[in-house]
């Protein structure tokens, strides 16, 4: 900005200068001329080497002209009477402008001593031009005084000036600060320093760019970690933070230069590929990235291993726009996690339909809850020693208006993942009981229901609540109330689980593992969780006359069962010999086709009435 104004302030000078120089020619003031024309050649050159960028030498150039020139014009002009002298003031501001402070009381010194000087040569009458009028020192001292003052305001007003340009500078520095942080904040993640989900889109759209121009492979790889919320939650959000910034760090080492890791979310992190020839180097990005994940983290002292889930998906083949390939994925991304986990996997075109059937079922759910659409279906279940049929399980059915019948292991799933299961299966629970306590006003006798209950119910705390609700509404004794539960379920979260079991059980509700044998059984959790009974599944049952395995393993489910005073219902008895081999080995209880499908409620109830006087309730063997 000096370079400038300086430029302006030169050539402002040079013009005056030369409209000088041509007045007193024109007057025949050629010595005075004869200066300005030096002056004017002085500005001209100080503009050069401004130009060139020798700024302080232009200054001096420029200060030491103009003073010598007009001393010189005051000398040959009317000396302390000289209009000449009425630029010193200019010269000093114009120096004060420019932040010479040695120059500028050099400068001050140097017109004081020049007005001295003058009237010394003007008493000794050595100057022949100077007017012969009298003069005492009085108007050196005043002249000096002010020129001081003059000075002196300037420089407080070129110091202020220069003070508040200082303050604008800065201010103007830290507003650039501020917003290349904000840039940065808006472009990159706060905590690891990788680019985000928004630089990370605009990256990948310009990889893609590339190559459609020149050909090549884009590759878009989501990773989430597997079990992060776990080691955030036992070491803390500290510990959590100082994994995610280790792990971006691994991630950074395992890709080039050219390739993008971004932190896209609390644990996701996507890897951007650009420039591959075939799917090879993918694979070789993920074995490196598997690899170096693979090694142990220090985190608080403690040494913790993580597992990663990959989605990968790679254009032109799985898309062309950055908003598709994102898409398919992060659906790749979970399909690994639903594979498993710590494993990779590459989009299909099958997910997308996956996910489109998903979201139609889950807003059918919706409505078929709104609407109270579900019907549940009820499997009998008979008491092998006596034949009769002492209760059974509610089975949930529903039929979608577009999309018919649909099998409860593709819904069900549907509505855990979508948050619908507990209204789901608080709906189960209440229809159940009412259907049940129906049973007993019909005169079918104390049955016995029931339900299987999701692992989900029981995280979520609302199960007590439900059931208290269900027996409540309908009138149904506890004891005739059975809540059917998995094995994983009770490994999973032991000590809740079993302080509700344990308050539900003394309510009067019993207590079934269902499918048993086929997750991680412990035996002390039977006897922790209050069990009543074991309901053997029917992969083993339906093999126990072809499979010595299965017979065998059946055979000592019921006798272990025995030994803890448990008792064991046998699921999916097809068949008279499946029959007969239970009851030898000692199994209480059975359902299966061998004797009726699950049944809608009307139906159910008729085929108990009939299975009272048929020949259906004589007892096996």
């Amino acid at each position: 900005m000096q370079r400038r104004r300086l430029h302006q302030v030169l050539w402002v000078l040079a013009l005056a200068f030369a409209v000088l120089v041509v007045m007193n020619l024109s007057t025949q003031g050629y010595l005075s001329a004869g200066f300005e024309l030096v002056m004017t050649g002085a500005l001209a050159l100080a503009l050069r080497w401004n130009a060139r960028g020798r700024l302080t030498q232009a200054l001096v150039l420029t200060i030491v002209a103009l003073l010598l020139g007009l001393c010189a014009l005051t000398a040959v002009g009317q000396g302390l009477y000289d209009e000449a002298l009425v630029a010193f003031p200019g010269l000093l501001l114009f120096a004060g402008l420019f932040g010479l402070r040695r120059t500028f009381m050099a400068l001050l010194g140097c017109m004081i001593v020049v007005v001295v000087a003058l009237f010394f040569l003007h008493q000794g009458d050595l100057l022949h031009s100077m007017p012969k009028l009298p003069m005492d020192w009085k108007r050196p001292f005043v002249l000096s005084m002010i020129i001081g003052v003059t000075g002196l305001l300037a420089w407080l007003l070129v110091n202020d000036l220069g003070q508040a340009m200082r303050q604008l500078e800065s201010e103007k520095r830290a507003l650039l600060a501020s917003h290349a942080r904000i840039e940065v904040l808006a472009q990159r993640d706060s905590l690891t320093g990788l680019p985000n989900r928004t630089l990370a889109g605009e990256r990948l759209a310009f990889l893609l760019q590339h190559a459609r121009r020149n050909g090549g492979m884009v590759a878009v790889m989501f990773l989430d970690l597997d079990n992060f919320k776990t080691i955030n939650d036992s070491l803390g959000h500290a510990a959590g933070d100082d994994l995610l910034c280790q792990v971006a760090a691994k991630l950074r080492a395992c890709v080039r230069e050219s390739d993008t890791v971004a932190r896209v979310s609390g644990d996701e992190f996507l890897i951007l590929l650009g420039e591959l020839q075939d799917e090879d180097a993918i694979v070789a990005v993920v074995a490196k990235v598997t690899h170096l994940l693979g090694q142990p983290f220090a985190l608080n002292g403690v040494d913790v291993l993580v597992t990663a889930s990959l989605g990968i998906a790679v254009s032109p083949r799985d898309g062309e726009a950055p908003e598709v390939l994102l898409k398919n994925a992060d659906l790749a991304m979970y399909q690994a996690k639903d594979a498993g986990r710590n494993t990779f996997c590459f989009f299909d075109p099958s997910m997308n339909e996956s996910v489109t059937e998903h979201l139609h079922i889950a807003a059918g759910l919706r409505t078929a809850l709104a609407n109270d659409a579900f019907e549940l279906h009820y499997q009998p279940q008979f008491d092998l020693r006596s034949g009769a049929i002492v209760g059974a399980e509610a089975l949930l059915r529903w039929r979608h208006p577009e999309l018919g019948y649909i099998p409860p292991g593709k819904f069900i799933p549907v509505a855990e993942r979508s948050g619908l299961i507990n209204e789901m299966g608080a709906w189960v629970l209440r229809r159940a009981c009412l259907d049940a306590q129906a049973w007993r006003a019909a005169g079918l006798g104390e049955l016995q229901v029931a339900v299987n209950v999701s692992p989900l119910q029981f995280r979520r705390n609302d199960i007590e609540r439900d059931v208290t609700r269900a027996l409540a509404s309908s009138g149904l004794p506890a004891q005739a109330l059975e809540l059917e539960l998995t094995e994983s379920l009770l490994v999973a979260d032991a000590r809740n689980i079993g302080d509700v079991l344990q308050r539900l059980r003394a309510q009067g509700v019993q207590i079934a593992i269902d499918d048993f044998g086929t997750g991680y059984s412990n035996l002390g959790h039977l006897q922790r969780f209050a069990v009543h009974r074991l309901k053997i599944d029917q992969s083993f049952v339906r093999r126990i006359c072809a499979n010595p395995h299965d017979e065998g393993l059946v055979r000592a489910i019921i006798e272990m069962a025995h030994c803890l005073d448990l008792q064991t219902v046998a699921e999916g008895v097809e068949d008279p010999e499946t029959l007969e081999r239970l009851h030898a080995f000692g199994c209480e209880s059975a359902q299966g086709f061998h004797w009726s499908p699950a049944l809608p409620n009307p139906a159910f109830m008729a085929f108990v009435r009939s299975a009272r006087s048929g020949p259906e309730a004589a007892p096996a063997g």
